[in-house]
């Protein structure tokens, strides 16, 4: 019987869900209580995401578990259903990246019209851009981690940005 070894990206893949679980879970303590909630769901969902690659051998060349890649897929979908919680609707990609190293993107503009909120959103949109190319050539995992924390707090600043525009 041979036992199941994560390969390195699988960790590395683990370590970054666990690392946005722990972000979803600091918000929860500013939140309201729908995205409070939202961001508590979101957190169980990455630690699912977290554990799966820890312990399940994927089924497909693209390394994710099946486990996970229904948890993330559910997390992203109560992310693109509060917008208001701060994570992105496509937030999964941080965590594939350990695996894939495909181009991470940024949302479009938010389409904000009024004064300062559109020259505020471009901005953001440029410090991320900056942000993912350092974490796509981040040389050590703890590095990339940290600067998941810088690029979640600034799509926190986009979301905020975003609820500001909606009054």
């Amino acid at each position: 019987m041979t036992t199941f070894e994560p390969t390195e990206q699988a960790r590395a893949a683990a370590v970054r869900a666990a690392v946005l679980a722990d972000i979803a879970r600091r918000r929860t303590l500013f939140a309201s209580a729908w995205n409070g909630r939202a961001l508590h769901v979101i957190a169980e969902l990455l630690d699912i995401v977290a554990l799966s690659f820890y312990e399940e051998q994927p089924t497909r060349p693209d390394g994710i578990p099946d486990s996970a890649r229904l948890a993330l897929a559910d997390a992203q979908t109560v992310a693109a259903d509060t917008p208001g919680a701060g994570f992105p609707a496509g937030f999964g990609q941080y965590i594939t990246h350990a695996l894939d190293r495909r181009p991470l993107t940024t949302s479009a503009s938010l389409g904000l019209t009024a004064c300062g909120l559109a020259a505020d959103d471009a901005q953001l949109a440029a410090a991320l851009d900056i942000l993912h190319g350092h974490l796509a050539s981040a040389a050590a995992e703890e590095v990339a981690q940290a600067l998941l924390e810088a690029v979640f707090a600034l799509h926190d600043k986009r979301a905020h940005l975003a609820q500001l525009a909606r009054g």
